[in-house]
C-alpha cells in the first residue's frame, strides 16, 4: 500500500465511507496519516462516585443497584441504569438504547466512562462508555486515545480504525528532512512520529511526535518565505488603466481647483494604478495624505477606475 492511493483500498471503508472521508478532506492515505488528532483522551483512573463533579468527563466503578429501566418519551427511548459505590449512587442515561437492558441485564460491577450533568438537582452521567465486565477499563486504563475532527456520519472509531490499518500497510512513509537535521534536532523519524502522534502510549512520546511536526511545518514555512523573497521576477499587470475623459469633466465642472496636496495625492495614485508591475489592490490614500477636503480625491479615484468594477471596493467604503 502506498501513501497516494485512495483510501477505499482500506479494509471496510467502501464507497459511502470513501465519501464522508473526502468530505473531510482525506482523499489517499498520505492524507489519512497527516489527518492528525484535534485532541486526547486519556483514561485515568476511576474515582469513587462521591468524588465526581459537575461538566467533567469521569470514570467511575460501581456495582448494577436494581432494575434497568427503558422509558419512551416524544422522541426517543431512555436507558435508565443506577451505579452504586461505598460512597453513594449515581444515575445514568443512554439514548435510544434499549438494548442494554439485556445486555447488562445480569448485574455485577461495571465500569462507566462519560460527562456528568445535573438535571433536576442530581448529578447524572450521560450516555457513558461501558466497561462491561470491569476488568476490561484496564486495556485503555492511562493511555491517550485519539479525538479527530468527524463530518456528519463519519465516526471517530471508524477514523482510528482506518489510520491504523493504514500505518500497519502503507509501505516506506517518505521520509524528507536530511539525515543531518534529524540527528541535529534529535527528531524522529517520520513513521515513529506518525505512530506517535495518532496512538501516543505515552505523553512523553506523544510530546517527541508533536515535535517533530512543529519543527517540520516551521521549516516548510521559512523556507516557502525564503523562495518567494528570493523570486525576481514580477507578474505583469494585466488591469491596465487608460485615460478616462469622465476624470477631465470632473475636473473642470468643479466650482474650485485641487490644492497642492490634494494634486500629489492624485498625481501619485496615477503612477501606481499605471505601472507595469503588479502592485497592490485596493485605494491606496490614507485620510490624511491631502489635509481636508479628500473627498473630491477619491471622487477622482472612483471615476478613474475600470468601468468593470476592479479595484473600487475600498473607494466606495471611503466614499
Amino acid at each position: 500500500m502506498r501513501e497516494s492511493e485512495r483510501i477505499s483500498v482500506l479494509k471496510g471503508v467502501g464507497e459511502k465511507t470513501e465519501q464522508l472521508f473526502i468530505k473531510a478532506g482525506v482523499h489517499t492515505i498520505g492524507d489519512l496519516l497527516a489527518y492528525y488528532p484535534r485532541t486526547y483522551d486519556i483514561y485515568e483512573d476511576p474515582i469513587s462516585i462521591g468524588e465526581i463533579q459537575e461538566g467533567k468527563t469521569v470514570t467511575v466503578t460501581g456495582a448494577i443497584f436494581g432494575r434497568i429501566q427503558v422509558s419512551q418519551n416524544k422522541k426517543m427511548q431512555i436507558t435508565t441504569l443506577y451505579l452504586k459505590d461505598m460512597t453513594g449512587t449515581l444515575k445514568v442515561i443512554w439514548f435510544r438504547m434499549p438494548f442494554l437492558r439485556n445486555t447488562l441485564g445480569r448485574g455485577g460491577v461495571i465500569t462507566l466512562r462519560g460527562r456528568v450533568v445535573r438535571k433536576k438537582d442530581a448529578l447524572v452521567m450521560e450516555h457513558p462508555e461501558i466497561f462491561y465486565p470491569s476488568a476490561s477499563y484496564e486495556e485503555k486504563r492511562n493511555t491517550m486515545q485519539p479525538v479527530y475532527a468527524l463530518t456528519a456520519g463519519l465516526t471517530n472509531n471508524a477514523v482510528k480504525k482506518a489510520v491504523a490499518q493504514a500505518l500497519e500497510q502503507v509501505e516506506g512513509i517518505r521520509e524528507f528532512l536530511p539525515e543531518e537535521l534529524i540527528c541535529r534536532y534529535h527528531l524522529l523519524d517520520r513513521r515513529t512520529a506518525m505512530e506517535g502522534i495518532h496512538f501516543p502510549e505515552t505523553k512523553e512520546e506523544f510530546y517527541e511526535a508533536r515535535k517533530r511536526f512543529v519543527f517540520e511545518e516551521f521549516l516548510i514555512f521559512v523556507l516557502s518565505l525564503r523562495m518567494i523573497k528570493e523570486r525576481e521576477d514580477r507578474a505583469k499587470n494585466h488591469y491596465g488603466f487608460c485615460d478616462q475623459p469622465k476624470v477631465d469633466e470632473f475636473l473642470h465642472a468643479l466650482p474650485y481647483e485641487l490644492t497642492g496636496a490634494q494634486k500629489k495625492v492624485w498625481q501619485g495614485y496615477l503612477r501606481r494604478i499605471c505601472h507595469v508591475k503588479a502592485g497592490t489592490g485596493g485605494c491606496g490614500i490614507r485620510k490624511n495624505d491631502c489635509g481636508t477636503s479628500c473627498f473630491d480625491v477619491y471622487r477622482l479615484k472612483w471615476i478613474s477606475e475600470r468601468d468593470d468594477g476592479t479595484y473600487r471596493s475600498a473607494c466606495q467604503t471611503t466614499l
